[in-house]
């Protein structure tokens, strides 16, 4: 176990169109923030620059921004319940959900 107690955590990108895949994308590349446990699955929607781990649709902007905005916060929605989902199944550990802002 780590020493935070977390083992298997669950990120969600957040709203595709901003800098929430970038972040995790950056997170997960410092080795600080991978040893906070032993897997990471990484859940939101496919087609930015994070891959992911457990998909929750596909991200394709329009030239409708209202559209867009509509669109991304249903997917980033579905991350946070899918998310949640692993939680309760028992695939992710209790806790994982404020794992990040504990490593600063």
């Amino acid at each position: 176990m780590t020493p935070t107690g977390v083992t298997r955590i669950a990120i969600t990108l957040g709203d595709p169109r901003g800098i929430g895949p970038e972040i995790v994308r950056k997170a997960l590349a410092d080795a600080r923030i991978r040893a906070l446990a032993v897997s990471w699955l990484v859940v939101g929607p496919t087609g930015t620059e994070q891959p992911v781990d457990d998909a929750v649709g596909a991200w394709e902007p329009s030239v409708d921004a209202v559209a867009d905005a509509a669109r991304a916060g249903g997917l980033a929605g579905r991350a946070e319940m899918r998310a949640a989902d692993l939680a309760l199944a028992g695939e992710i550990d209790e806790g994982s959900a404020g794992a990040l802002t504990r490593c600063r």
